[in-house]
């Protein structure tokens, strides 16, 4: 009897993924579609047009969980520490009152911000603490 090898590499499937270039998309008016130019630009990291677009879907809901985190990331990796930092926390204070969030959802984008506050104000994710001493 000939077993199979559990470790052999299977052909990956060839998906296509149609590359969309955010200054091609339509001029945003909701807030799901700021949100999704937003993450296009900070995808291409062009985080000032990707910060933009993060602001104005803050404009439209002022407590967008999604828009605060893509603006502290946008803000992160334009080098400005002390905004990111800010506009982590607050993502943290609304993950908290967001109704019908998941658990998993709502666990995982704690453990993210903190960890990226962590990397902002320590240098370091150092999210031991977070993730084994408080079982999240």
């Amino acid at each position: 009897m000939k077993l199979s090898n559990p470790f052999k590499k299977k052909a990956a499937k060839q998906n296509t993924v149609e590359v969309v270039d955010p200054r091609d998309m339509p001029k945003p008016s909701d807030l799901a579609s700021f949100l999704r130019r937003g993450w296009a630009y900070h995808s291409r990291q062009n985080e000032s047009a990707a910060e933009g677009d993060f602001r104005s879907a803050l404009a439209l809901d002022g407590d967008s969980v999604d828009a605060h985190y893509g603006l502290g990331l946008s803000l992160k990796s334009q080098g400005r520490r002390e905004d990111a930092v800010t506009v982590f926390k607050k993502a943290l204070t609304l993950l908290g009152t967001v109704e019908g969030a998941g658990q998993v959802r709502s666990s995982m984008l704690h453990r993210l911000i903190l960890g990226h506050i962590n990397e902002l104000t320590l240098g370091d994710w150092n999210l031991e603490q977070e993730v084994w001493h408080h079982g999240t």
